[in-house]
Parts: C-alpha cells; structure tokens; sequence
C-alpha cells in the first residue's frame, strides 16, 4: 500500500470534492453557461449524499466560479474583474491603508489607464463616461454622486482594455469610494477636483494620451496638497467621519460599500 486515497475507494470530503468538480467541471474548456450534473448524478458518481454535494456546490458558489439557479441547476460562472477584489480588500484595511497610499497607488495605476483608454477607447465607452458624468452632476446625493465618481474612474481602467489594469483597480475600488466621499465633502478639494472630470473626458475622447495622463495626475493630486492631517488617517475613520456629518448619526459604511460593486456601466 502507498498510503494513496482514490475517490474510487473514498468518499471525498465537502472540500475534496469541491476541488475536483472544480478540476473536471470549471476548467478552461467549459464555457461560461455550461451545466453541471445534478446533485442526484454527482451524490452517486462520487459516492457521497446529496448534502455533501450541495455543500462542495456552495463553495463553489462562494469563490464566484459556479452560480445556482433554483430549479434549473449549478451552471459555470463567467470570470470577472470584480472577483479578485474582496480579499484584497480586506488585506488593505488590515494593513492600515490611508488616503496617502491609496493616492500614491492610483498614481502609478490610472495614469496609464487614462493614457491607453485614450488609444483604445470604444465610442460606447466614452458614452457609458459622458452618462457616468450626467448623472454625477444631477445628483445632490453625496452617496450616489461617490457612487458615480467612481464608476467614471472604473471605466478609465475598462477602456484601457487591459484586464490586469481593471482588475488592480477593482481591488480599491471600494477604498476609492471611502477617498471620494472625503473628497466630495470639502468644497475645496471639490472646488478644484472635480473641473478635471471634464478635462480627463475630453482627453480621451480627442484620443490625447498625454493629456489624459496629466489630466488623472492633476485630479489626483489634489487629495495630497489639500487633505491636510487626513492624509496619513486611516481610510475607514475618514470616510465614517463624512458618512455622519452628512446624515448626523452612525451610519454603516460596511453596508453602503457592499452596496457599490463595480460599474457595469459600458457593457
């Protein structure tokens, strides 16, 4: 004996389990819509009741790589940009990010978004931009007009039609709201920060790489010469601090991030 286990001989574990209907099922050559086997067929198959099968399913459903429709099955689940920015969320607030780091991050990362959304930006992703600016400037909500800041930045990092670039800012996503809600709610900093909106958006659509580079980098900063002792805060104690001014009690900023997601705007 090798001391070997064989999912011919063992019933496989929730997790076992998991991983293997993930090796046969969620590889490359199945394509997003594709159908599993039902819970019926997997229990027998593999030996194991329904509940294993429906907990190694849950697994699946929760690292985004299947999703369950009631009554019609577990389908393969189209990867997307938005996956990979939960737990690296959660590893930037356990590290303490503050408005600086994230501003020296988005530097480096929507300077060259903006200059390649320049040389490849889709007429419709420039109009999903112009919309994302419309609605911004219809709102009187600090919450939706965040919310709408940041679906313009999202598409920057979209019409760069590089995934890893979309996918490094969904990640901050979520602290970017946190930075713009600061922002929003100092008539300085909004003052001179948001004229550069207009100015991001016409250098893209003039197909301007330089300009829309020193467009972002302007925009962005601003936060460093103006947020005075804030800068070097942490993320979570501003953004909660502007949450209760604006309504003048606690509000949860856990449940207004979870609200955010990542724009589809442009899609």
């Amino acid at each position: 004996m090798t001391g070997k286990t064989s999912f011919a001989t063992v019933a496989p574990s929730r997790d076992a389990l998991a991983s293997r209907l993930e090796e046969e099922f969620v590889g490359a050559d199945f394509q997003p819509g594709t159908k599993l086997p039902s819970e019926r067929k997997l229990a027998a198959r593999f030996g194991v009741s329904r509940p294993v099968v429906r907990e190694a399913l849950r697994g699946l459903v929760e690292r985004g790589l299947i999703e369950v429709a009631p009554g019609r099955g577990a389908f393969v689940r189209a990867a997307r940009t938005s996956d990979a920015a939960r737990p690296l969320d959660v590893l930037y607030r356990r590290q303490k990010a503050t408005p600086r780091d994230l501003v020296e991050a988005r530097l480096m990362l929507e300077r060259e978004a903006a200059g390649l959304a320049a040389e490849r930006a889709q007429p419709h992703e420039l109009e999903a931009m112009e919309r994302a600016l419309e609605r911004f400037d219809r709102s009187n909500d600090l919450v939706e007009r965040a919310r709408c800041d940041v679906a313009f930045h999202a598409l920057i990092a979209r019409m760069s039609h590089n995934p890893v670039i979309e996918t490094m800012f969904s990640s901050i996503a979520s602290l970017t709201f946190e930075l713009v809600l600061r922002s929003l709610g100092d008539p300085t900093v909004s003052r001179e920060g948001l004229p550069y909106h207009q100015e991001i958006y016409e250098a893209i659509r003039d197909r301007d790489p330089d300009r829309a580079r020193q467009a972002i980098e302007g925009h962005l900063l601003i936060a460093r010469r103006l947020y005075g002792e804030d800068l070097d805060r942490s993320l979570d104690l501003v953004a909660r601090r502007e949450l209760e001014r604006v309504f003048g009690r606690s509000v949860s900023l856990e449940a207004i991030v979870a609200e955010l997601g990542l724009p589809e705007a442009g899609r």
